[in-house]
């Protein structure tokens, strides 16, 4: 199974410059020519959350507009700059929605199941998994016992040691994450977004992979007490390879253009 993933657009419709600098929406359509030019077609792409930066329904329906040329099924969940109610109305095709209204999904179609978490605190940078999405999780993965397992999210459950991005990063639910995957025993990996940066690392035995920005990336620096800052690397996105047996292994890819 092929799955790319994509994350952080922040999509602004022209003429808006993210910063005064990044044009997101010609970022977004130079990603879509990417996608569609691929030597292998994706069977999935999931989208980490940002995908758009004021969260209007102008930004979710370009979106859509260009995901559904692409004909591959996508799934997504909302980061820290998404809008639950206009991110549902223009993109619920390739949403899910628990009970309590979080844009949770979970999609048996594949030959794992693939569940995706909603980790937005609507008007706040930082992300939670609060009692009410970790027992979807904990109810989706009982549906899925004996068989593997893929999440993804927008916050990583994990420090990076990128200080000021860790501050807004998630901060609750990890640790009841991490028990249900290993009472699990079958999740493949976790797939996040919200750094701006490649980032490897683990959670309960589990892999976790960090998209970039299909837009823009933060520089890396770790030094205690600095601020994020934009770097001018290239816009990219993530292909992950998973086989039965062998696991998940994850290519980094440039945005052509």
């Amino acid at each position: 199974m092929l799955i790319a993933q994509i994350s952080d657009s922040h999509f602004l419709v022209p003429p808006g410059r993210l910063a005064g600098r990044f044009e997101t929406a010609a970022a977004f359509e130079r990603l879509m020519g990417s996608l569609a030019n691929l030597a292998v077609r994706p069977d999935l792409i999931l989208f980490s959350g940002d995908l758009g930066e004021l969260a209007t329904r102008e930004e979710y329906f370009a979106i859509g507009q260009g995901l559904r040329r692409l004909e591959v099924p996508v799934l997504a969940v909302p980061g820290n700059h998404d809008l639950r109610e206009p991110m549902w109305s223009e993109l619920g095709d390739m949403l899910g929605r628990t009970e309590d209204g979080f844009l949770c999904v979970s999609d048996d179609r594949f030959p794992m199941a693939v569940i995706g978490l909603d980790t937005l605190v609507e008007g706040e940078p930082h992300g939670e998994l609060c009692r009410s999405r970790l027992a979807w999780l904990e109810a989706q993965l009982e549906k899925a016992r004996g068989m593997p397992a893929l999440l993804f999210m927008h916050h990583p459950p994990l420090q990076t040691g990128l200080e000021a991005m860790d501050r807004i990063g998630l901060r609750s639910g990890a640790a009841e994450l991490e028990r249900f995957i290993r009472a699990h025993g079958g999740v493949q990996a976790i797939l996040c977004g919200h750094m701006h940066r490649a980032i490897q690392g683990q959670l309960g035995g589990v892999p976790v992979r960090v998209a970039p920005s299909v837009s823009h990336q933060i520089a890396f620096d770790i030094r205690d007490g600095e601020p994020y800052r934009f770097s001018d690397e290239p816009p990219q996105f993530m292909m992950h390879l998973w086989q039965p047996g062998s696991g998940f292994v994850s290519h980094v890819v440039p945005v052509n253009g």
